[in-house]
């Protein structure tokens, strides 16, 4: 999520980011996988969302969910951006 204003908490190991499978079929020339740092998000939980970027300067907010609608602490995490 861009543009979210929200505060990087304590270290929580490594997050992998699959490379791109937009085409649906197996390409040589697809880029690796690659790995960033996860961090907490502080006030929400991990099993909500986490930030990932090799930095906590640079992490970015990542959430986990189904359906439709955004968790409501994910919500409430952009309304107050």
């Amino acid at each position: 999520m861009a543009n979210v204003d929200f505060t990087v908490g304590k270290k929580l190991g490594v997050a992998t980011k699959p490379p791109c499978d937009d085409t649906g079929g197996q390409d040589e020339n697809e880029e690796p996988a690659t790995t960033e740092t996860a961090y907490e998000v502080d006030g929400i939980s991990p099993e909500v969302a986490i930030a990932i970027g090799d930095t906590p300067e640079e992490a970015a907010v990542f959430a986990a969910y189904s359906g439709s609608e955004l968790p409501p602490e994910v919500e409430k995490l952009i309304d107050g951006s």
